[in-house]
């Protein structure tokens, strides 16, 4: 360890520190240590959660790690702790190319964010903190984008859901052993994280489902549950987030797991959130558990500002794209109330404190991997309208399975609905209320200043692939109970807490990339815990359908699968039961990738013949128009390989998380595979698949048995 003194002069031109975020800079220069803390005997200090690196730009990288004091008389008179980081380009930092102090003060909780710039381009860098006499534990290693306009192979992994008690991460764990034995030339480049890094919930693990392990009471969170019957999901003593500290206890759980910090130390991750880090179902900085809920605007500066301190990322730092300024910035902390959401302008934004609230943290951005990859990161909480399904149209919709796709998609349009001229009321079974939305606005997913950059970046895009980080999936995932005889029932959506609940504004996405002919879009989502891959299709509901991107589903890392959450709604229902859950005397499999795939008749005949030629004249090709593939039961991640004639996209099941698979990590259930070739923009996309390694789902294992 380096040593010498200085004086406090110099040590605070060393910090350069805006808003919590360090800045450090590749140079041949001497390290100065840091004071104050310097000087701790070993053993006074330790770093629970790990270090980690993202959003690896040409010449820089942002890192990041958290200490604490095991000995209180090592920290600084008021709390804070002198660090200070070191950054090789070899493991045993011999090649030592930065070094820099920092300082992890109380107010951040003692997290450090370090802008490390000056680097090379596409070289890979390993990084470490010092605290006193005490080391990270483990080095980190990252890397650098390639220049612009650089022509090579990108790889990398995409993830979502990690609810810490519904399972273990032994999936990370097999990620990462994987790369490690890989050829240097096969192994990845970052990892994408599309959201629900944490979830805000304890105890949200269903009856019947062990808890695999505790997160613990929060240091202030709701009062504990008591069930009542109406949240299955939720065992007694749960609570909900509500403050700053429970927040941060929650990310510091869930980040002393040994396989999430071997692959935050592994790889550059790249961050957008979903609904989980703030509020289930979020929308602007509502939280909605029962009933429409309420407003929320402390408990979302709460959640932005947690996210902001254990979560790295590029934000008011970041680059422009193609003359385009960054939207993202830093956490700004500010005073707001929990006030009434009354008036709202154009765009469906909320005024007032709930304005502010969103303005605290703006984390849509675009990052670039040379000229293959242009990688658009998009925020789907924060700006969407309100959900058009409320307890008002739930009474309407006493009845009905799932919300019908024609009250959902004429409540979204608001007052365009009918080429602008939208019905007095909404009718449904016989009952009949007023159109609540016929003088709103439309719905909008992303909100219009989001959804005017997407745009202008998709335009200026020049990479060879365009990948759309999407943490709500765009593919239709239906239910066609129309074809059932005598039921008397509408198609419904699975679901409108994603894009399926903004049809209008998906549409006018899609039709904006065939129209501008933008090609080689891929979307990758999560949130639906399961793989699944298909088309997007402009209009779903047209008689001929015209696909303009493709979307690629990834598992949950250990949150309860849909399937599972499925088959214990419908137990005891009879019929629909067995549209999910394939039952004989030898058991029972999952039966819901079929429904979903060819329809509630094919799925309810799978029950009772397993004849090609019934099948064939029962199954609806459309039944969720676009979607190819699902596989409902199942946990992992999914890698993407692009190069400049293809993208491969392999999902990576590794079956049940319940039990913790240790150093070695989970096994490898399934590996499903996909190809696109790159196609011209205003034409089509191919999506080839899936073929498998391991034990295909059903229904695709019967052919795979076959073959």
């Amino acid at each position: 360890m380096p040593g010498g003194s200085f004086s406090r002069r110099d040590f605070l031109k060393l910090f350069g520190a805006t808003a919590g975020c360090f800045v450090a800079t590749a140079a041949a220069t001497p390290f100065l240590p840091a004071l104050g803390t310097a000087r701790a005997a070993p053993g006074a200090f330790h770093f629970p959660q790990g270090l980690a690196s993202a959003d690896p730009q040409p010449d820089a990288v942002m890192l990041w790690t958290r200490v604490e004091a095991l000995d209180a008389a090592a920290v600084l008179p008021n709390g804070d702790v002198d660090l200070y980081l070191q950054v090789a380009t070899d493991m045993s930092f011999e090649r030592v190319v930065v070094e820099q102090a920092v300082r992890a003060s109380t107010r951040s909780d003692h997290t450090v964010r370090v802008f490390v710039q000056g680097l090379s381009p596409d070289t890979i860098y390993y990084y470490r903190f010092y605290a006193g006499s005490d080391r990270s534990p483990y080095p980190g290693r990252t890397r650098t984008a390639p220049l612009p306009g650089t022509k090579r192979k990108v790889r990398f992994a995409s993830l979502s859901c990690q609810n810490y008690e519904s399972g273990y991460y032994g999936a990370l764990r097999r990620l990462t052993n994987d790369d490690i034995a890989a050829p240097a030339e096969e192994q990845i480049d970052f990892v994408l994280h599309l959201g629900d890094f944490i979830y805000e919930r304890t105890g949200d693990v269903p009856e019947g489902r062990p808890i695999a392990r505790i997160v613990g009471p929060l240091p202030d969170g709701t009062a504990p549950w008591e069930p009542d019957g109406t949240r299955d999901w939720w065992r007694k003593g749960g609570q909900s987030a509500v403050t700053l500290a429970d927040y941060r206890h929650l990310y510091k759980t869930y980040l002393t797991d040994p396989d999430l910090q071997a692959a935050r130390a592994r790889f550059p991750f790249v961050h957008t959130w979903d609904d989980h880090e703030f509020t289930n179902d979020a929308w602007q900085s509502y939280a909605s558990y029962f009933d429409d809920g309420e407003p929320a605007q402390k408990r979302k500066l709460a959640a932005n500002r947690a996210w902001f301190e254990f979560i790295p990322a590029i934000l008011s730092k970041g680059p422009s794209f193609n003359g385009i300024a960054s939207p993202a910035h830093d956490f700004r902390d500010m005073r707001v109330e929990d006030s009434p959401m009354a008036s709202h302008d154009d765009g469906f934004i909320f005024e007032g404190d709930n304005a502010k609230a969103l303005s605290s943290l703006t984390i849509y951005r675009a990052l670039r991997w040379g000229s293959m990859l242009d990688l658009v990161l998009t925020d789907l909480r924060s700006y969407r309208s309100p959900p058009v399904v409320d307890k008002k149209i739930d009474t309407l919709l006493e009845g009905a399975p799932l919300p019908p796709v024609r009250v959902v998609q004429l409540l979204d349009a608001g007052r365009t609905a009918n080429d602008g001229k939208p019905p007095a009321t909404i009718s449904y079974g016989g009952r009949e209320i007023a159109n609540p939305r016929a003088e709103a606005p439309p719905g909008t997913h992303m909100g219009g200043p989001q959804k005017t950059w997407f745009k202008q970046v998709m335009k200026a895009s020049k990479a060879e692939w365009r990948i759309w980080a999407n943490s709500c999936p765009a593919l239709q995932i239906r239910l066609d109970f129309s074809r059932l005889p005598f039921a008397g029932l509408e198609d419904g959506y699975a679901g409108t807490d994603t894009w399926q609940g903004y049809p209008g504004e998906l549409k006018e996405l899609l039709t904006f990339l065939m129209d501008e002919k933008i090609g080689n879009v891929i979307s990758l989502s999560g949130d639906y815990h399961a793989f699944a891959a298909g088309r997007l299709p402009v209009d779903p509901d047209a008689e001929t359908q015209r696909d303009a991107a493709v979307e690629f589903m990834t598992a949950a890392v250990s949150s309860s699968s849909m399937y599972s959450m499925a088959d214990r709604r419908t137990r005891g229902s009879g019929f629909f039961h067995r549209a999910v859950t394939l039952e004989d005397e030898n058991g029972s499999e999952p039966n819901w990738n079929n429904t979903l795939v060819n329809g509630l008749r094919a799925g309810i005949l799978a029950n009772y013949s397993r004849s090609d030629y019934l099948f064939d004249l029962v199954r609806n090709e459309r039944a969720s128009p676009g979607l190819d593939y699902i596989d409902a039961d199942a946990h992992g991640y999914t890698l993407v390989t692009l190069d400049e004639t293809q993208a491969e996209v392999v999902q990576v099941n590794v079956g049940d998380v319940l039990s913790d698979a240790g150093p070695e990590g989970s096994p490898v259930k399934c590996k499903t595979r996909f190809t696109v070739k790159r196609w011209a923009g205003g034409e089509e996309p191919a999506l080839e698949g899936p073929a498998f390694e391991g034990d295909a789902p059903y229904p695709w294992k019967l052919k795979h048995k076959e073959s």
